[in-house]
């Protein structure tokens, strides 16, 4: 639990003490599925080492991908990612690491009870809807080449992370469009 202590470092010593105590740590290998789509999800969720991508899949099994995570973050809360306790999406390892959990009502109950807590919930939750409202205007009003100057901003050292048709595929073109654009920027 090491690594939550960055995600933490904006609480005083007594609530972040709290949450480290809430939060349960585990190893997940690469390739495991964190939460599934129309499954159940209860769970708010931290990164704390590897790689995840979330993913949306329409009838036809075509993944569009949502997020991208590198350790260490917070994944998208809870109340962004799910609806009456049913998963909006999909969140897999791309690489071996550790997440920790905690189910999202009882972090709401400390909310409560602790006005710092509180704030690091609401500043989790208000930095989810600025990049969402990022991402969504990037993808409505920017053609291709410009979509991936923004991302390659927003997110610097992603493209050496993450997979490029994960990266593609959130950028909303195909990998051959990613890659050309890539070779042409250089």
């Amino acid at each position: 639990m090491d690594r939550a202590n960055c995600l933490l470092s904006s609480l005083p010593a007594g609530p972040a003490a709290q949450l480290r105590a809430a939060f349960r740590a585990a190893y997940v290998p690469q390739a495991a599925v964190i939460v599934e789509q129309g499954g159940p999800s209860e769970d708010e969720i931290l990164l704390l080492a590897g790689l995840a991508a979330a993913h949306i899949s329409d009838p036809d099994g075509r993944r569009i991908c949502t997020g991208l995570f590198a350790a260490p973050c917070i994944v998208t809360p809870h109340i962004a990612r799910t609806q009456d306790g049913i998963s909006h999406v999909t969140i897999e390892m791309l690489a071996p690491g550790a997440v920790a959990r905690l189910p999202a009502s009882r972090l709401q109950d400390l909310m409560v009870a602790d006005a710092d807590i509180r704030a690091w919930g609401n500043a989790a939750l208000h930095a989810e809807l600025v990049a969402r409202s990022a991402r969504e205007w990037a993808l409505a009003a920017l053609p291709a080449k410009e979509r991936l100057i923004w991302f390659r901003q927003a997110h610097p050292g992603a493209e050496g992370q993450f997979p490029h048709h994960l990266i593609a595929a959130y950028l909303g073109m195909t990998p051959v469009t990613l890659s050309r654009l890539r070779k042409a920027a250089g």
